[in-house]
Parts: structure tokens; sequence; C-alpha cells
């Protein structure tokens, strides 16, 4: 069950007038003097109370049998340093398979929308939300003491869309014609930066305001309109039927990789978030698919009884295997046997579950409920969604991507 609200709000305590460098959080100064003698006993006590406390964000998710998710839906214009397109199905799906990891098949996840990551983040410290599913992960971000990233699961970076009609195949074809993109924003930094290293005459076309750029690509007053590519790709489709006039080239001028974000105080839920993500990967790496997950635990009467319950209760539509990388609808128990990590995955080594606090079916309710990492993105960015954004730096390692999944050992 999903229910989503809308809040624009940056929620600020009042306790002080004083802010922080990045305006989120109020700071005070106090000076406490203390005999010499004290001084070392308080701080044990200090070190002694940080230690035992309680994970809030996890004991709150299985009290409420719902997991709060914040979910960027970057709107356009709101921030000069936030350019990623927005992400909701993706994103949700994410939060989705967190839920089930924790709660099982009739996991409930509550999503509320961000205008932009500092609202998205401020909402995370005041525990608004539980998790936000991607999150930019840069030296701003990751630098925070009181988040927790997982690694990258999503590489997004600055692209450009062109008009077929043009023949362009490349970026390096785009020395000496005009570049349309949003002025004074990351995106422009990216360009300038490419385009001196590249050693092209770089061709600006700034604008201040979305709608004028995007009319002025539209009607050929430029050659190229440049953004990150999950933002091109939701401009394309709203150009409604001369979307497919456009296409993405391959070129990528930047990375930008967006990862989940909890808060660090609870690292028992940001080990499972983290561990959630890896076994979507894992499962692509290893053929495990929505399809054949069922099967390949049967050899397990107590597995095979949880993920019965939940393919009943499945919110995401089952899509076809259409690639290696996605796996074989017939994956036969008795191959699964042969690969080690199919049988973690499975729950039939019975280690998977006791490391996380979880129980041992808690990845095969996962994929059962959201699919692996390839079919999660082309079911909600990929070919299989009006947005068609190819998988490129989003694909396995070894398929030429950047995607790694850490080994389950």
């Amino acid at each position: 069950m999903m229910t989503v609200q809308n809040s624009n709000a940056v929620i600020l305590s009042e306790r002080s007038e004083s802010k922080d460098p990045d305006g989120l959080r109020p700071t005070t100064t106090a000076r406490t003097f203390l005999p010499k003698k004290l001084a070392p006993l308080v701080f044990l006590l200090l070190l002694l109370s940080a230690s035992v406390a309680p994970a809030q964000t996890l004991a709150h998710i299985r009290q409420t049998k719902t997991l709060r998710c914040g979910i960027n839906i970057e709107t356009p214009e709101y921030s000069t340093t936030d350019d990623h397109g927005p992400r909701q199905a993706f994103d949700a799906g994410l939060c989705r398979a967190v839920a089930v990891a924790i709660l099982g098949p009739e996991a409930r996840v509550a999503v509320t929308t961000y205008p932009d990551d500092v609202a998205a983040m401020a909402a995370l410290r005041a525990d608004a939300v539980d998790l936000l599913p991607t999150l930019t992960l840069d030296l701003t971000h990751a630098s925070a003491p009181d988040l927790a990233f997982s690694p990258p699961i999503l590489y997004d970076g600055v692209g450009l869309l062109v008009p077929l009609s043009a023949r362009l195949t490349r970026a390096s074809q785009l020395a000496n014609k005009k570049i349309c993109f949003l002025a004074e924003t990351e995106v422009e930094v990216a360009l300038r930066a490419w385009f001196l290293q590249q050693h092209m005459k770089f061709l600006p076309f700034p604008f201040q305001e979305e709608g004028e750029m995007e009319a002025a690509f539209v009607t050929g007053n430029c050659s190229a309109l440049a953004g990150d590519r999950t933002r091109l790709v939701t401009t394309r489709l709203a150009f409604g039927p001369l979307a497919a006039r456009y296409a993405l080239l391959p070129d990528q001028l930047s990375d930008d990789p967006l990862a989940a974000a909890s808060r660090a105080n609870d690292p028992a839920f940001a080990a499972i978030v983290r561990w959630t993500l890896e076994v979507l990967l894992q499962a692509e790496a290893h053929g495990l698919t929505q399809q054949n997950i069922l099967s390949s635990s049967r050899s397990d009467p107590s597995l095979s009884s949880h993920t019965s319950a939940l393919s009943s209760s499945r919110s995401a539509p089952l899509v076809s295997s259409r690639s290696a990388a996605e796996g074989s609808a017939s994956l036969t128990t008795s191959s699964a046997n042969s690969d080690p990590i199919v049988a973690i995955l499975t729950g039939q080594t019975r280690e998977i579950g006791s490391r996380l606090g979880l129980d041992n079916a808690w990845a095969t309710r996962v994929i059962s409920a959201v699919g692996n990492y390839g079919q999660l993105y082309n079911r909600t960015l990929g070919p299989q969604s009006p947005l068609d954004l190819p998988r490129a730096q989003n694909r396995l390692a070894t398929h030429g991507g950047l995607l790694f999944p850490i080994p389950m050992k």
C-alpha cells in the first residue's frame, strides 16, 4: 500500500536564530564549566549514552508498519544546484523494496515529495521521513555527519538532447553550434569544463527560464539542449507528439551518482537499506527475476510459504526478461543450488537474515516484489517506461556500466 502527500516546507527548529552554512539546522553556542576531576567522568557518561541511543527509525517502521519515503521531484528552476529530473517511480520502487525487506508482504510505503535536495534533507533530519532513496552523493552531502549513504544506486550526469533531423551522433560535432542551457547552474559549469577539456569552441545560449529555453530549442534556435540526462528525457516527454523527433546523444559530460540516504543514528536501518539495494544488483547479476524467484526458493518450504503470500499482494507488474543481464525466467532449482549467491539470496544457506536482524526470506520477498535492478530500471526509467532513458552507466560492470554489486559472503 502506498500513500502520497505533497510538501514544500523546510522544517527548522525555533530554538536558535543562528543557522549553519547550509541553512538547515539551528546552531547554538554554550559553555559549561566543570571541575577538572569531574570532566573525565562526564565525558565517559556522554560516550555511554551515545552508544546506547535507541534505533528510532527501525523501531518506528516496525511499530507503524509503514516506511516513510521522501522523494525529491526536482522542481524546475527551484534550485541551481540540483538539476536531475524527477524519478518518482524508480524511487518508490526502492522504498518498496526496503519496506518489504523489513515488514514483509503487507508493507506500506507513505511517500512525501519535496522540490529539491535541501527540503528533502531537512525532512530527513527532522524525522519526517525515514529514507531518501536517491540523493546526490557528493562532498557536500556525504560529509554531513548525521547522514548515512549507500553506495551509488543510480548514475546521472549532463547530457545533450538533439533533433534527429540534425543527424548529430556525438557531442564532438557540436563545436561552434549553439547549445541551450539554464544559466548559473551546475549544467553550465559542466558544459564549460567539458568543452575546455576537449579543446572545442563553446557557443553558449543561456536562459533564465526553462520554458523560454525549451521554446528556443524546439523552434531550432539552438542545436542541442543540455541538462542532466534524467531531466532531458522528462523534458522530451513533455514535448508530446514532438518527442519522437529528439534523441539523447550517447555522450555524458559529467558524472553525478545518486545514493540512498538515511539518518546516521540508526546503523541497523542503514545496513538494511544498503543490502536491500545490493540484493537488487546481485539478483540481476545472477539471473534472479520476479518470474523465477519463487521456483528458485521452492527447495525450502518455509521460504515458499513466505514468497507465495507476497506473490498475491505484489504491487509492481510483472515484466518479461529480455536480456541475459535480467536473467532467465526458467531458472531451475538445480541451477540455483549450483550458484552460491543464488543460494544465499533465496535463504537456503540460512545466513542472509541473522546478520541484519531479518528472517531468511527477506531477499526473496524483495526480488518477488520489485524484481531485480534491471527490471526495476527498465520499468520505471528505461525502455518499458515513457522516459526511455538508456541504461548507459547504470548497467552492471560486467555489461559495461558502473554498478558493481558488493560480494555477499
